[in-house]
């Protein structure tokens, strides 16, 4: 339900925004620590702790857009515009860091996952076609929902193996107290983080649906695309640029993003079955095909970063990683622009 008024909703807007941004600045570091303290990588906990905790605002903010207000464009908008925004910031994090950041990551790790994450984007654009033009409301589950979960299982299964054999490497940080009062510590962080977005994410909901004079209103699509999306992918980048500006841990920040993005994924893939419970058909079959603009600039913006990550190899690398990660900025904008085109 949206707040009352626009300062009020603006206010939740940037409250959120400070608790996010103090909370999510001290995660990595305390992340690391709990890593060290439990025998495993920062790689694991940025792709299977940390992604998770900064996608909650996203899970929440989707599954009420379908479930409570009947609106799959919504959310679907909401989870392929903070997948885009949240590549984006690896711009700033490249440009940050003088153009080393996706030269000092896992390159065989984060290939095989921007690979997966390319697939799970390519079987949901195809869901987005074809699901709107089956009549039966399983199909399109069977065809995508169920693909898109056992890639992400097969994924997760796969790093976690491989992770196993290089869990003698990591070391703790410094840090007082024992692994008990890390882990407190990092679950009041995470608290924190999951408290802010959800703030940010009503605010921007009020913002969306707040009556300008003349009744201009922004709307949920667009707002959905840009703002909500926006506001639920702070917690990432927030953990992400505190990751590789305060503590050098680029595997923990790149995993945070990546793997939020394919959890977001997911979280959509599970929750469009869900939908046939009120509307007898599935999420698949109610998209409009307009979404294809924010899949194709997914896929883009993923291609990007799994050159930069791969041209490492290669003579002329920095200046290549440089090159396509700075184009993620014009997919971006034009894409946005062709979304409020569509509205």
């Amino acid at each position: 339900m949206p707040l009352d008024s626009l300062p009020l909703s603006v206010g939740f807007f940037c409250l959120g925004a400070v608790a996010i941004w103090f909370a999510g600045g001290r995660l990595p570091e305390t992340g690391n620590s709990l890593a060290g303290k439990l025998g495993i990588s920062a790689t694991a906990i940025g792709l299977f702790v940390l992604s998770i905790v900064t996608s909650l605002p996203e899970l929440s903010v989707t599954l009420a857009a379908m479930l409570k207000e009947g609106a799959p464009n919504l959310a679907f908008g909401n989870i392929f515009g903070s997948n885009n925004f949240n590549i984006t910031s690896i711009v700033v994090l490249e440009l940050l860091v003088a153009g080393t950041f996706l030269h000092n990551v896992d390159r065989a790790r984060y290939s095989r996952t921007c690979v997966y994450l390319l697939i799970l984007t390519g079987l949901t654009g195809l869901g987005v076609l074809v699901g709107p033009r089956m009549s039966s409301p399983v199909l399109p589950v069977l065809l995508f929902s169920v693909p898109i979960v056992a890639i992400f299982l097969h994924d997760s299964l796969t790093h976690r193996k491989v992770q196993g054999k290089k869990a003698a490497e990591t070391e703790a940080r410094d840090e007082s107290g024992g692994t008990a009062g890390v882990v407190l510590r990092f679950l009041l962080l995470s608290a924190v983080v999951v408290a802010g977005g959800f703030m940010i994410a009503r605010g921007a909901n009020g913002i969306a649906s707040h009556e300008f004079p003349g009744g201009m209103t922004l709307g949920h699509t667009f707002v959905g695309t840009l703002l909500v999306a926006v506001a639920t992918s702070m917690p990432e980048v927030s953990v992400a640029y505190a990751a590789v500006k305060k503590s050098g841990l680029e595997d923990m920040a790149l995993g945070t993003i990546l793997g939020s993005n394919m959890v977001n994924v997911l979280v959509f893939a599970v929750g469009a079955p869900l939908l046939g419970f009120r509307f007898s058909q599935s999420a698949w079959a109610m998209i409009s095909v307009s979404n294809l603009v924010s899949v194709a600039a997914a896929l883009l913006l993923t291609l990007f970063v799994l050159v930069g990550i791969r041209s490492r190899t290669h003579r002329a690398g920095r200046a290549v990683a440089r090159s396509m990660v700075v184009l993620a900025i014009p997919v971006y904008l034009i894409a946005l622009y062709l979304v409020y085109r569509s509205v």
